[in-house]
């Protein structure tokens, strides 16, 4: 991946100019690097003999996780002395526009629109009166430490800025897509991880992705958004669960799932950013390109 930068001033190491150089390539290295490591040390130690040992591998686990935003502060620090990677404050409007339209994506695509077309029910068949129940959306310290606040600062506040000013959305929404499905793979040995394979999880993953990127245009790349909308797909298994409880499934569930949401998501996503909702990034020099 070729990067483009201008350096302010002569770096003190070859792995500085690396960085100031290369930012997005150094990134996306440290942030597999950090997290492959301590995934693969996790999968070949024995689990569910001790629990405090399974105590200390779940804490490896999040700490594994926090590999994206790590990755972004020592970039940031190599590139040019300084920790910031992200933008945590945009306003007010920009805030409201990025949740409204990602809120409302996200639960048209990975929730109301896939429950439906995984069931052979009508809508007014799913279980809606579920989702006023907080027991539904079964939420805990993985909804925010499973991914939203120790990955997104990484991928959406540091990578995906960089990447769109040098690819466009689109084709920047596709590259962060397919690294950000590959940094998972360590965990698909670990037993019930997830109930997709490693293809359609990818598919699921740029999916929701192309969510995430024109929500995050809307917000002007306020992190809070990508966090928040991150917790919501975490959650929304459970709720697609209790609105389709009991209801006949189609065969081949988790594929028809998986179309859905890359479907639906890339044409929401997509559409949004056509219409207007694509905002030139904000980097702080030097500023490094993709």
């Amino acid at each position: 991946m070729a990067d483009v930068a201008q350096p302010l001033t002569a770096p003190r190491s070859g792995i500085a100019r690396f960085a100031q150089t290369r930012p997005l390539t150094t990134f996306f290295l440290l942030a597999y690097l950090w997290s492959w490591a301590l995934w693969e040390s996790i999968a070949l130690l024995p689990q569910g003999q001790n629990a405090s040992v399974d105590g200390i591998l779940a804490v490896i686990f999040i700490v594994a996780g926090f590999g994206p935003t790590l990755a972004a502060l020592v970039t940031s620090w190599l590139a040019d002395r300084s920790p910031k990677i992200c933008r945590i404050w945009t306003g007010w409007r920009s805030l409201m526009a990025g949740l409204v339209f990602g809120l409302a994506g996200f639960f048209l695509t990975t929730v109301a629109l896939s429950s439906r077309a995984v069931v052979h029910a009508p809508f007014s068949a799913l279980h809606w009166s579920a989702l006023l129940h907080w027991s539904t959306y079964g939420i805990n310290y993985s909804t925010w430490l499973g991914g939203p606040v120790n990955e997104e600062p990484g991928w959406r506040g540091f990578a995906l800025p960089r990447l769109q000013q040098r690819y466009g959305p689109v084709r920047a929404t596709l590259i962060l897509s397919l690294l950000w499905a590959g940094w998972h793979l360590p965990l698909f040995q670990m037993p019930n991880w997830i109930s997709a394979n490693p293809w359609q999880f990818l598919l699921i993953v740029t999916g929701i992705s192309f969510l995430l990127t024109a929500a995050a245009n809307l917000s002007k790349f306020n992190v809070i958004v990508a966090i928040v909308l991150h917790a919501f797909f975490n959650t929304s298994s459970a709720m697609s669960n209790a609105l389709t409880y009991g209801l006949p499934t189609r065969a081949h569930e988790m594929t028809v799932y998986t179309f859905f949401v890359l479907i639906c998501g890339a044409t929401l996503g997509i559409t949004a950013l056509r219409v207007g909702a694509t905002r030139t990034p904000q980097i702080s020099k030097p500023a490094p390109a993709a």
